[in-house]
C-alpha cells in the first residue's frame, strides 16, 4: 500500500477532523456510561454488580481517549460491538425500552466516531511528519 502523500495545507482539516471525532468520541461514551449510571439506579431491575460491569470496560478507554492515541479507539471499536450486539438484541425484544434504543444508537455514532477518529489521527499525525512546519 502507497502511502498518501500530504501537502501543508492538508494539516488543519485533518487536524479538524480529529478533534471533531475525538469529542463526539468522549461525548457518546460519557452519554453511554451515563446512560448505565440512571438506568441502573433507576430501574427497579438495576444493581451495582450490572453498572460496573457496563461501565468498567468503556471507562477503562477514557485515559487513552483523551491522550489520543489511535490504537485505542480501534481497541473501543472492537469492544463496543460486543455492547451493540446486546442492545440490538434487548431492543428488538417484545420487552425493548427507550433505554434500549437509546443506548442501540450511542453505540452505533461511538463506533463510528472512534472508527474515523481512529484514521484521522493516524493521517494528521503522517501529515504533521511529513510537513513539521505546518504544526506550528
Amino acid at each position: 500500500m502507497k502511502t498518501p502523500e500530504y501537502s501543508a495545507a492538508d494539516v488543519a482539516p485533518l487536524t479538524r477532523r480529529y478533534q471533531q471525532g475525538r469529542l463526539t468520541t468522549l461525548a457518546c461514551l460519557v452519554g453511554l456510561i451515563a446512560l448505565f449510571c440512571v438506568s441502573n439506579l433507576i430501574e427497579p431491575s438495576g444493581s451495582l454488580f450490572r453498572l460496573l460491569i457496563q461501565c468498567v470496560p468503556l471507562a477503562l478507554f477514557i485515559p487513552g481517549i483523551w491522550i489520543g492515541h489511535h490504537r485505542t479507539y480501534s481497541w473501543l471499536c472492537f469492544v463496543i460491538l460486543f455492547y451493540f450486539t446486546a442492545f440490538v438484541v434487548e431492543a428488538m425484544s417484545p420487552f425493548g425500552n427507550l433505554v434500549d434504543y437509546l443506548a442501540t444508537a450511542l453505540s452505533v455514532v461511538l463506533f463510528l466516531a472512534a472508527m474515523m477518529s481512529s484514521r484521522w489521527r493516524q493521517h494528521s499525525r503522517l501529515a504533521l511528519s511529513q510537513n513539521p512546519s505546518a504544526g506550528t
